[in-house]
C-alpha cells in the first residue's frame, strides 16, 4: 500500500494470553470455554483481604519470550496498580507493570515479502522492529484474570502490510516457544496499533490514535490503511488530528470513536504493595536460555544448509514447530532406510510430500500434525517405496489415503494388497516393448517421421498388456531408447 506524499508511523501493543495451568496471581484453572463463574475465586473477584500470589510460570514464560526476542532482562521489576473504572474490572485496578517492565530493549526481524531466495522484492533481506518492552499482567479485559504477556514495540512499522508480517511472526514465535497458542480469533493474541501520518522527509510524528477491536491480522491491516487513509485526507484539508481511541467496524469498514486517548497519569499508577518485587537470577535465566527451542529462522537456515532444500520449501516447513519436527523425523527414519544415497534429493521427495499430501490431509480433516494417524515412521516407509521406485506417485498417493484409515498396517503391505507394487525390473519390461514396438510398425513409421505424441500410446500398450504394474517412467524411457535406436537405423540406411 503506498501513500506517495506521507508516511505512516506504527507502533503496536499486543497482548499474549499464556498457557498456563492457573491464572497469574490464584490458583484458578484458565480452560477456554469453561462455563461461567466456574473458575473463580476471591483473589479473581477482588474481595477485600485477599491477597495475590505470583504464578512462577508466568515468570519463565515472559523470559523465554524476552530471551527469544533480544529483549534485556531486568534483575528487579514490580508489579503496579493500574486504576480504571469499568464493569470488566472487579478491584477497581489491574496487576500491570510500569517503570520496571521485566523485558526491554528488544527486537524482532520482519522480512517484507519473501521471495524464493529468502528476500524481499527490494532486496531487503530484513527490517528490524524495536520492542520497547515485555511486562506481565492480569487480563482484566475478559472479567478474569489470566495471565498476558504485553509486548510494545517502537514507533518502526511503515506500512500496514508490515504490522500484518510482525504479527504473524510473534504469532509464530510464541507457538515455537509453546507459551501461547496465537489465536487471535479467541483472543489469545490481542492487538492494539497506534498510527500517525507525516509528509515524507519530515522527523517529527504526527499526532497519533489508536485503534482498538481488530481480532484478526487482517483486520489490522485494513484497519490501519482505513486509518492512514482517513488521516492524510484530513491533512491535505488542513484539518488536525485529534488524539483518540477509535474502534475498528469490520462490517463497515471504518473507525468509529471510543474515547479521547489516555495518558500515563490518568491511571494512577502505584506500586503494588501486596506483591513483592520480582527477582531474576542469573542462573534462572540460562536456565530458561537453555530450554529455548530453535527458532524458526535459524531452523529455516539449518534446512537450506544441511538438507539443501529451496529457502520456499524451509519456510513452510518450519513455519509450524509440530510440522518441522515431524519433517525431520521423517527423514532421521528414512535416512536409515536409504542408508546414503542422495540425501539432498531424499529430503526433498519428503518435503514434496509433506507439501502436498500431509498439508492437505490436515486442511481437509482440520488436523494438527501431531494427531495424524501416519506418523513420521510410516511416512519414512512410503517414502523409501517411492525411492525404489516400488510405487508411482499416484500409487503413493493412494497408500497413503488407506494408511490413514488403517493405522496398524505399513506401506508396503497397503501396496501389496491393492497391487500398486510397479515392476522396474528391466529384463522383464523389455521384451513387451519390443513386441509392441515390432506389432505397430505404421505408427513407429509415423513416429520417426516427427510425431512425438505417439509414445503416449506406446506406452499404454504395454501398460495394459503386461501382467503387473510396470514402471511408468521405465517404460516410457524404454521405448525412446528402442525407437530413437530405430530412427538411427533408418539414418544409415538412407
Amino acid at each position: 500500500m503506498a501513500y506517495e506524499n506521507y508516511e505512516p508511523v506504527i507502533g503496536l501493543e499486543v497482548h499474549v494470553q499464556l498457557q498456563t495451568d492457573a491464572k497469574i496471581f490464584s490458583p484458578d484453572a484458565t480452560a477456554f470455554g469453561a462455563s461461567p463463574n466456574t473458575q473463580v475465586d476471591p483473589i479473581s473477584l477482588g474481595h477485600p483481604g485477599t491477597l495475590p500470589v505470583l504464578n512462577e510460570q508466568v515468570v519463565e514464560y515472559a523470559l523465554r519470550l524476552g530471551l527469544a526476542t533480544r529483549c534485556s532482562i531486568a534483575a528487579r521489576s514490580v508489579f503496579a496498580r493500574k486504576h480504571y473504572f469499568y464493569p470488566d474490572l472487579p478491584k477497581g485496578y489491574q496487576i500491570s507493570q510500569y517503570d520496571t517492565p521485566i523485558c526491554y530493549d528488544g527486537y524482532v526481524d520482519i522480512v517484507p515479502e519473501d521471495d524464493e531466495d529468502g528476500k524481499s522484492p527490494l532486496g531487503t533481506e530484513s527490517r528490524r522492529v524495536g520492542l520497547t518492552r515485555i511486562h506481565m499482567e492480569e487480563d482484566a479485559g475478559k472479567s478474569m484474570p489470566d495471565p498476558l504477556l504485553e509486548l510494545v514495540t517502537e514507533p518502526d512499522l511503515r506500512s500496514p502490510r508490515e504490522a500484518y508480517l510482525f504479527l504473524e511472526r510473534l504469532r509464530q514465535l510464541v507457538r515455537y516457544l509453546d507459551i501461547s497458542d496465537g489465536n487471535m480469533e479467541e483472543g489469545s493474541l490481542r492487538c492494539d496499533a497506534n498510527v500517525s501520518v507525516r509528509p515524507r522527509g519530515r522527523e517529527a510524528f504526527g499526532t497519533r490514535t489508536e485503534l482498538k477491536n481488530m481480532n484478526s491480522m487482517r483486520h489490522v491491516e485494513q484497519a490501519l490503511d482505513y486509518e492512514i487513509t482517513r488521516q492524510i485526507a484530513a491533512e491535505e484539508r488542513g484539518e488536525s488530528i485529534t488524539q483518540q481511541t477509535l474502534l475498528w467496524d469490520p462490517d463497515s469498514g471504518t473507525t468509529r470513536p471510543m474515547r479521547s486517548k489516555e495518558e500515563a497519569h490518568d491511571y494512577r499508577y502505584l506500586p503494588d504493595p501486596d506483591l513483592v518485587e520480582v527477582t531474576v537470577e542469573d542462573e534462572m535465566i540460562e536456565r530458561v536460555r537453555e530450554g529455548l527451542p530453535e527458532l524458526p529462522r535459524a531452523r529455516r537456515q539449518r534446512f537450506v544448509e544441511e538438507t539443501g532444500l529451496p529457502p520456499y520449501d524451509a519456510g513452510v516447513l518450519t513455519e509450524e514447530r509440530a510440522v518441522a519436527d515431524y519433517f525431520e523425523e521423517t527423514l532421521r527414519h528414512l535416512y536409515k532406510r536409504t542408508k546414503g544415497g542422495d540425501t539432498d534429493a531424499q529430503a526433498k521427495m519428503v518435503s514434496n510430500f509433506i507439501m502436498t499430501e500431509v498439508m492437505r490431509v490436515l486442511n481437509e480433516r482440520d488436523h494438527d500434525v501431531d494427531d495424524l494417524p501416519v506418523g513420521p515412521e510410516r511416512l519414512a516407509q512410503l517414502v523409501f517405496l517411492r525411492i525404489q521406485d516400488k510405487v508411482s506417485s499416484n500409487g503413493a498417493q493412494e497408500v497413503f489415503e488407506a494408511m490413514m484409515e488403517q493405522p496398524d498396517k505399513s506401506a508396503g503391505r497397503i501396496a501389496d494388497e491393492r497391487d500398486l507394487i510397479q515392476v522396474s525390473d528391466r529384463s522383464a519390461i523389455e521384451p513387451l516393448v519390443d513386441t509392441v514396438i515390432d506389432e505397430n510398425s505404421d505408427k513407429v513409421k509415423t513416429y520417426l517421421g516427427g510425431k512425438d505424441g505417439l509414445l503416449g500410446f506406446f506406452i499404454g500398450q504395454v501398460m495394459q498388456r503386461f501382467d503387473g504394474s510396470p514402471n511408468p517412467e521405465l517404460v516410457r524411457s524404454l521405448l525412446r531408447e528402442k525407437l530413437d535406436a530405430r530412427r538411427e537405423e533408418v539414418n544409415v540406411d538412407e
